[in-house]
């Protein structure tokens, strides 16, 4: 869990981890420099689970995700931000789906969307894009997936269950695009196996005046077409023209639709 100046959420957050019914975890926090009590809160945990470790303030958010990730010891990482909460079975039933899929990297679910007061908005989010019908696909199809909607339809960390050593192999995070922070990862980690899928909600992500994402929304056409011309320019096979008119119209469905 990266950590910036994350109360009040970061309470609920964390009583929503040590409350998984999967108990062989290691939880680790990464503080980036908090001035509103979250290092105190998170000294005060008492699970034996859980340790904080601290980098130098003013780092950003790519170096915390990667100072986190790289702490982990475990067979499998999930990154979760720290307004966000995990349902009591999340991390079983991904841990289930890896098991299931040697050959799968990321284990990927439907989270809810909720607001400032936990009340759900949205339910079962994420996989858009995604036949229905699958129960894993090939990790570069689910990158291009992502390309022709026009955004993650493999959703927020939090929905996301990696195997740690080819996570781990990509670091850094990187927030050159901020808002494509987390596909950015995907789209290198995702493509060295398979994306298993889960069509039930695991956890909610938050949406409030407050978090992250919602202060980078008014820039997230230029944002997203930024990730959609370098996946293009890159793409193998190479994206067609349909491809193309697809990706556009997905990018203004989204923007309209955020």
């Amino acid at each position: 869990v990266p950590v910036f100046n994350g109360m009040p959420y970061l309470r609920e957050l964390t009583q929503s981890l040590i409350a998984q019914t999967f108990t062989d975890l290691e939880i680790i926090f990464s503080d980036g420099g908090s001035s509103d009590g979250s290092v105190d809160f998170l000294r005060s945990v008492d699970d034996p689970r859980v340790r904080t470790i601290e980098i130098p303030p003013g780092s950003g958010a790519a170096a915390n995700w990667t100072a986190v990730t790289n702490e982990a010891c475990g067979e499998f990482t999930k990154l979760i931000c720290q307004d966000d909460l995990l349902y009591p079975s999340a991390i079983a039933e991904q841990v289930k789906d890896l098991d299931s899929d040697p050959g799968a990297v990321m284990a990927v679910a439907t989270r809810d969307i909720v607001d400032a007061r936990s009340r759900v908005l949205y339910r079962g989010r994420g996989l858009a894009g995604i036949d229905a019908g699958l129960t894993s696909v090939p990790g570069s199809k689910a990158i291009r997936a992502c390309y022709l909607a026009g955004t993650n339809v493999l959703g927020e960390p939090l929905a996301v269950l990696f195997r740690t050593s080819p996570l781990q192999g990509q670091m850094p995070w990187t927030d050159d695009n901020p808002l494509m922070l987390d596909l950015g990862l995907y789209q290198r980690v995702a493509p060295e196996g398979t994306v298993v899928l889960r069509r039930s909600p695991i956890g909610a992500f938050r949406v409030s005046d407050a978090s992250w994402s919602t202060r980078l929304a008014a820039s997230q056409s230029e944002q997203t077409l930024r990730w959609q011309q370098g996946y293009a320019a890159a793409a193998v096979p190479p994206v067609t023209a349909r491809e193309r008119r697809n990706a556009k119209w997905g990018r203004r469905r989204q923007i309209a639709t955020r």
